[in-house]
């Protein structure tokens, strides 16, 4: 994606993740998913939502007249709000769209203490398709989605989680121009950046009391705006503080860094 649509697509997920901590994460990830299906099949559609020369208020009121009794308020609100954003490309609105809905679903998972297993059984099925040629033939077939639908449940019903086979049913049907074991993967991507953002790797310098250890995980949660499952090390070299990592973003409050700081100060 161009700037402009990677800035969209970060409020749009904004707005998903305000939207998945006030409700169903599950019912949200469905219903945003159900939109995305819609855009994927008519073209003249997507274009018109995407379309920078139309008024965000114009756009916004097509959206309620197609879903207001289709879906969630909350649905519509997302796509409301991804519809008055500016996107490079028309198919980054649809891409955006449903990165949420992957996203609801991971947390839904992820509630439920299944997200790894989730991100496991989606990775699986796509090397499967890599390996097994009949089965990705007929995925990336032009088989209606009924018979697509029935191939997936008959494949994977009571053998893997829900949100497994809710993923791997939306790439099979609406694969958008991909080939399913390929959409897999970038759902994959999207399971475990959540599972990432979700931990925190804490090195300290000693072992932390159960009293210290809750007090700063309700301090990591109030910064982030989430629950953070915190994974401890302890490492002597920081001397003291503590060093936080979530995801990409580092939080550095030890002495160790703070010397090394100053050694690099000195010695520019």
């Amino acid at each position: 994606m161009l700037q402009s649509s990677r800035l969209s697509l970060q409020a749009v997920l904004e707005t998903a993740n305000s939207e998945i901590t006030s409700g169903s994460a599950r019912e949200f990830g469905e219903g945003v998913l159900a939109v995305v299906a819609v855009l994927a099949e008519n073209v003249a559609l997507r274009k018109t939502l995407a379309d920078s020369s139309e008024s965000a208020e114009k756009k916004q009121q097509l959206l309620r007249t197609l879903f207001s009794t289709r879906t969630t308020q909350a649905v519509l609100r997302l796509a409301e709000r991804a519809v008055g954003l500016r996107w490079a490309r028309t198919q980054d609105l649809v891409t955006s769209l449903e990165v949420a809905g992957v996203t609801a679903i991971a947390a839904d998972a992820q509630a439920a203490g299944q997200l790894g297993q989730v991100e496991e059984e989606v990775f699986r099925f796509a090397r499967l398709l890599e390996s097994d040629h009949e089965l990705a033939r007929a995925l990336d077939s032009d088989a209606s989605a009924q018979v697509k639908r029935e191939l997936i449940a008959n494949l994977l019903d009571g053998r893997a989680h829900d949100d497994t086979v809710i993923l791997i049913t939306q790439a099979a049907v609406y694969p958008r121009g991909l080939r399913v074991a390929i959409a897999l993967d970038q759902y994959s991507d999207v399971l475990a950046a959540r599972q990432q953002r979700s931990v925190a790797e804490v090195t300290v310098a000693a072992p932390l009391s159960e009293s210290q250890t809750d007090r700063l995980q309700a301090a990591l949660a109030a910064a982030y705006g989430r629950e953070l499952v915190l994974n401890l090390q302890v490492d002597p070299a920081v001397i003291g503080g503590v060093r936080v990592q979530v995801g990409d973003e580092v939080m550095n409050a030890t002495i160790a860094d703070r010397l090394a700081e100053v050694h690099r100060r000195l010695t520019r």
